[in-house]
């Protein structure tokens, strides 16, 4: 059942995991204020989960913009104890030298337990600020970083909107594909970083906020069960596929929904002049690469082993 349109509280989240010295990877706690200054005129209310000093940082930006009161920050000093035996776990897997070779890459973000346990925390924050009162009917999730600072919408400014939601059922959880689920295994998925579902918006009513949290959970042990750790966007295409009747998916492009479904006044840039997202330069520099390497690797073993044994 959709409604025309619903006004949204938007929930997200900043953790610190070290990635400013993450080589290739990194990025600043500095450079992610920025992505999230770009988008934070928005004026639903937000609420944000983050540590003792970044939430003062959030608090500054968000004052500047006379949306203090639209604000709700929940200070998390040690989010590696939410749910410690389940990071323990991922954090074993990521040691797992069998893992690592076969993947198509041994050192993207995705391998590192930290970086897919946070992604993964998305669901928590969620169904947190909905147990503490702070949503109630419609949420979304929007990452901190949305955007990457201008990666598509071009014009700060015009976030200052009320971010009303047109043509999205309001009795399931509303996420976004890049494109068409093939039903590829999802053993080949781990191994090519092959990404569906995109997880930096999703959209859902609060009923169902625990629920998505539960799905999450059993995805990421589903994984670990057959020696995988992954982002959150593998396990949403999972959950997509194991619940198809509490999700609903549609097909959109990096950070477009909320110009689609109730920011049609946002300008964005021309295709061809779009930053590539981060995973997307990591699948074009890594993944043929060493995937081909790899096939050459091991077909370069079983010949020698066949013809020197």
């Amino acid at each position: 059942m959709a409604k025309n349109k619903e006004e949204l509280t938007i929930v997200t989240a900043f953790f610190d995991i070290g990635r400013s010295n993450m080589n290739e990877y990194a990025r600043s706690n500095d450079k992610y204020l920025e992505y999230f200054k770009f988008w934070a005129r928005i004026k639903n209310n937000i609420v944000v989960y983050t540590d003792k000093f970044m939430a003062e940082k959030v608090k500054e930006v968000r004052e500047e913009y006379g949306l203090l009161d639209k604000t709700t920050i929940e200070v998390i000093e040690d989010y590696l104890s939410i749910e410690p035996k389940l990071y323990e776990r991922m954090e074993e897997v990521s040691k797992n030298q069998t893992f690592l070779t076969f993947r198509y890459n041994d050192h993207p973000m995705d391998n590192n337990a930290k970086y897919d346990y946070v992604m993964l925390l998305k669901a928590w924050c969620l169904k947190d600020a909905v147990e503490k009162g702070h949503a109630k009917g419609m949420m979304a999730w929007l990452d901190f970083g949305f955007n990457h600072g201008g990666a598509l919408y071009t014009t700060p400014e015009e976030f200052d909107f009320l971010w009303e939601i047109k043509d999205i059922p309001n009795d399931k959880i509303t996420m976004f594909s890049a494109k068409e689920d093939d039903n590829k295994p999802i053993f080949q998925v781990v191994q090519s970083y092959d990404v569906y579902v995109m997880g930096f918006n999703i959209i859902m009513p609060s009923e169902l906020a625990s629920s998505f949290w539960e799905d999450i959970k059993e995805a990421m042990n589903s994984l670990i069960n057959v020696g995988f750790i992954d982002d959150d966007q593998t396990l949403l295409l999972m959950i997509s596929r194991m619940y198809k009747d509490r999700y609903n998916l549609l097909l959109s492009d990096w950070f477009m929904p909320i110009k689609e479904h109730g920011g049609e006044h946002l300008t964005i840039k021309e295709k061809e002049d779009r930053k590539e997202s981060f995973k997307d330069k990591v699948l074009k520099e890594f993944r043929i690469r060493k995937r081909n390497n790899r096939c050459k690797k091991r077909l370069q073993s079983i010949f020698y082993k066949d013809h020197l044994d």
